[in-house]
This record gives structure tokens, sequence and C-alpha cells, in this order.
């Protein structure tokens, strides 16, 4: 039959094979961290290429209205100039004055545009950059996972067979404390202090868990104490 105080000792081996879960847990929530954090990235990138474009589109089309425009004026100082009449060649030349404001303003926005191809381009190369970069991070995410959940699925038959050691009712309480504090549900008293929380704990209650005859729990963190 087993002893309580052997059943101390194989919480002690179960414990240890929760610690390694939690780290391999953690691995695989780290790559899944690191994964949306590059993500982000790429869709910010994205945005923000989205954005350019879309200014660019807007100076090329104000640029073709421009054009547009000149044309326009250009068939009406023809018309104009046509009536052969002094009236008319005053219009025209009102027209013009405004035709010249139009094309100066257009090779404004042409400069403009040339400048925001340039801010294009560059957009351009970062948001391909930073979809290269996710590509390696999912990669290495996927095998670092991939790794970790064959450690995650060996410690956790290796646990189910070291529980079956540990005597119910200990396995129990166990559970319910790691469920809170994971991978450190038991721990040793330290000069009168707790392990795990480091609270204070009386001479009594430290010379009971020396004994090891009972489930005995710290009266601050709840954690299972041992010698």
């Amino acid at each position: 039959m087993t002893t309580f105080a052997e059943s101390l000792d194989s919480l002690w081996a179960v414990q240890k094979h929760d610690k390694h879960l939690v780290r391999e847990q953690e691995r695989i929530a780290k790559g899944s961290r690191d994964l949306a954090n590059e993500q982000a990235k790429v869709d910010g990138s994205k945005k923000k290429l989205e954005a350019e474009r879309e200014s660019l589109r807007q100076l090329k089309n104000k640029h073709k209205e421009l054009e547009d425009e000149l044309q326009r004026l250009d068939g009406r100082v023809k018309q104009l100039e046509a009536q052969g009449t002094e009236a008319g060649s005053e219009a025209a030349a009102k027209q013009r004055t405004r035709i010249d404001e139009l094309e100066t303003e257009g090779f404004e926005v042409l400069g403009q545009i040339g400048e925001q191809e340039d801010v294009v381009a560059q957009a351009e190369g970062e948001f391909s950059k930073r979809e290269e970069v996710l590509a390696t991070v999912t990669q290495a995410v996927e095998e670092t996972s991939q790794a970790a959940q064959v450690q995650i699925d060996e410690a956790a038959a290796q646990r189910t067979k070291t529980a079956k050691l540990v005597v119910p009712e200990l396995l129990t309480v166990y559970d319910e404390v790691n469920s809170r504090h994971q991978g450190s549900a038991i721990c040793h008293i330290e000069d009168g202090f707790c392990g795990g929380c480091q609270g204070e704990l009386n001479s009594q209650l430290t010379m009971q868990v020396r004994a090891r005859k009972e489930i005995l729990r710290c009266p601050h963190c709840a954690r299972i104490l041992d010698a």
C-alpha cells in the first residue's frame, strides 16, 4: 500500500511533468503572439499602401479633370475666335488666361504625381518585406509548435502514468491548486516560509508538514506544502 509520504514523492514527479507541459504550452503561445504581431505589421503596412495608392489615384483623377477642362476651354476659345467680333476676342482672351492657370496647376499636379509614385513604390517595398518576414515567422512558428506538441503529448502520457501512484484525495487537491498555480502547486517549506509565495508559516504547521502524513496547504496561497 502506498504511504502518504510516497504519494508526496510521486506528486513531485507529477509536477515535474506539469512544469514541462507549461513550458511547451508557453512556447506555442509565444509563437502565436509572435505570429499575431507580425500579421498586425503586415496589415498595417497593407493599409498604408492602400492609402498611398488611393492618394495617387486621386491625383491622377485630378490631372485628368484638368486635362478635360483644358480641352473644353481650348474648344471654347476657338469658337469665340471664329465669331470674329470684339466681344468674342475679349472673351477668348479671358479663357486663355484661365487656360494658362490650369496648365500651371496641371504641371504642379504632375509633380505631385511623380512624388506620390515614389511614395507608393516605397510602401510597396515595405509591404513586400513585411510579407517575407511573416512567411519566415509563420514557418518557424509552425515548426516550433509541432515540436512543442510532441513534447506535450509525451509529458502528458508520463504524467498520467505517474499520477496513478498518487492517492486520489491528494491528486484531486493538487489538480485544483495547479489550475491556479500551474507547475508550482506543491512547494517546499524554506526556513519557515512558503517556497511558493514566501508567506510566513507558524511553527506548528511547519512541524505537521515535516511529518508528511496529511495534506497541508499554505494559508496564504493555498499551495500544498512539503518538507
